[in-house]
């Protein structure tokens, strides 16, 4: 028989054996807060529905690194040290970028703290991750940092230079290692843990059958070799008895009685976990509808997007940004002023048409080429397909907005459909004098000014317009 004199012992005795150690021991100093919320990520569905909610969308948008040139305008930074090590802080098997950042985020949300370490190899850099349960914080009578205190797996602890490491701590009324939310939840959590244990309970011992069968006292005693062929028979008429789907024989005098049995709806499960869902919710500044504890009320995808990443998951944006300019820019680049930012931008992006429909009537003009179109479609490029193609109704400074380009455009199919009409009549009446191109150039020149057009370029539509039109009016068709 082994003995182990300490809980590091015991720890690798296990370890040594084959047995795995789920959480090997750390400070006792830091124990406290796991005693008293537990393992809440794990049983707490509210707890995990809400932090992994904003774990996951704040960890999957992408860092950026710019700088300002001459002309102060911001030059995104793709190569270098710094660049190289946003793209894949974490060496370690399997761990991307996204999964990195969300065991940080989620370390903070659970724990009010964070911990990185920088470390440089000789061909560049990492970030390696401290779990929160493993690391302590101790500073001076202000609450400043001084020590970044972390427990190994043997046991003992090393304190190290914060200036090594990523740090972000929330507010403490004492000491400087943050207060966990689940702190201030740990009532509610626990009265929903009790509530989960009780209408267990009720399920496996509550009556499933709302019925029981009288039989009267008249009959007299009832013999157990009767009662039990009585019983037996019953059980012939549920599943697996031979007889399912049946109907049973009462005995003589016998009558069934309804009674009140447990129901789901007694117990208000729905409404519980709806209740504990808006405190995590609450307690983590994140508006119950975004994650359906509560009916949302937004009318469209956009103003989804708008309350997710503007005052709810924005300050955790920023706490998260200003945790790394605060620390790896001044190490890994600190003769270059550059800054990490979080693309939002990507997140909050629409469909590709919402996108094509904005950026185009703010620039007014087309945005892509017809190669580029087409590639979105696989389909293969076309010779001269590379140049942007302008419509003459939207030409530079001829129009007053860009606005303008829609009134135009039902301007023109208004002219078109009067001058289908008036051929088609002539043409069917028989007439030669089908055509008068002086009348069709004047009216959509009229039309054109009068809708804002400038009188030159005007003409100069009205002219290819009834150019096309004449030449498919005389071989038969539409014009359309």
């Amino acid at each position: 028989m082994a003995y182990f004199e300490t809980l590091a012992d015991l720890s690798e005795g296990l370890g040594g054996r084959g047995i795995e150690v789920v959480d090997p021991p750390v400070d006792l100093l830091n124990w406290d807060d796991r005693l008293e919320y537990g393992p809440a990520w794990r049983n707490q569905p509210s707890v995990r529905k809400v932090v992994g909610f904003i774990a996951r969308n704040v960890a999957s948008t992408p860092l950026h690194l710019f700088q300002f040139n001459a002309q102060f305008d911001r030059e995104r930074i793709r190569e270098g040290e710094l660049a190289q090590l946003l793209r894949r802080p974490s060496r370690a098997p399997a761990m991307t970028a996204m999964r990195f950042w969300e065991r940080l985020i989620i370390d903070g949300l659970l724990h009010d703290k964070w911990c990185a370490q920088i470390v440089q190899h000789e061909d560049g850099w990492e970030l390696v991750r401290i779990p929160a349960s493993r690391v302590s914080f101790e500073g001076d009578w202000l609450g400043r940092i001084e020590k970044v205190k972390i427990t190994r797996k043997d046991g003992s602890t090393w304190d190290a230079d914060p200036k090594n490491f990523i740090l972000d701590v929330g507010y403490s009324e004492r000491g400087t290692n943050g207060t966990s939310p689940l702190r201030t939840l740990q009532a509610i959590l626990d009265e929903s843990r009790e509530a989960v244990e009780y209408r267990r309970s009720i399920w496996k011992n509550g009556a499933r059958v709302p019925m029981v069968i009288e039989r009267p006292v008249a009959a007299g005693k009832f013999e157990e070799s009767a009662f039990l062929r009585f019983k037996n028979s019953w059980r012939k008429f549920i599943k697996g008895g031979g007889e399912e789907g049946g109907t049973p024989i009462l005995e003589d005098g016998m009558t069934v009685k309804e009674v009140t049995a447990f129901r789901p709806r007694d117990t208000l499960d729905l409404e519980g976990r709806k209740l504990t869902d808006i405190e995590v919710c609450s307690a983590y500044y994140i508006a119950p509808e975004l994650i359906g504890a509560r009916e949302g009320t937004f009318s469209n995808i956009k103003a989804f997007k708008d309350m997710l990443y503007g005052p709810n998951l924005g300050p955790y944006f920023t706490a998260w940004e200003q945790a790394l300019n605060a620390s790896l820019p001044p190490l890994l680049a600190p003769k270059d002023e550059v800054y990490i930012e979080a693309n939002i931008e990507a997140k909050m992006r629409g469909s590709f048409e919402e996108q094509i429909d904005y950026i185009s009537t703010a620039v007014g003009a087309p945005v892509l080429t017809r190669n580029e179109a087409r590639s979105r479609l696989n389909l293969a490029h076309i010779e001269g397909g590379d140049e942007l193609v302008t419509p003459l109704n939207v030409l530079i400074g001829g129009q007053a907005s860009p606005q303008d380009g829609k009134a135009l455009d039902d301007v023109l199919l208004k002219f078109q459909q009067r001058q289908r009409d008036v051929v088609r009549r002539q043409k069917l009446a028989g007439s030669t004098e089908w055509w008068d191109r002086e009348r069709w150039d004047r009216e959509l020149v009229d039309d054109l000014t009068k809708a804002g057009m400038d009188a030159e370029l005007a003409a100069e539509v009205a002219r290819r317009q009834n150019d096309n039109a004449e030449a498919e009016f005389s071989a038969g068709g539409s014009a359309s």
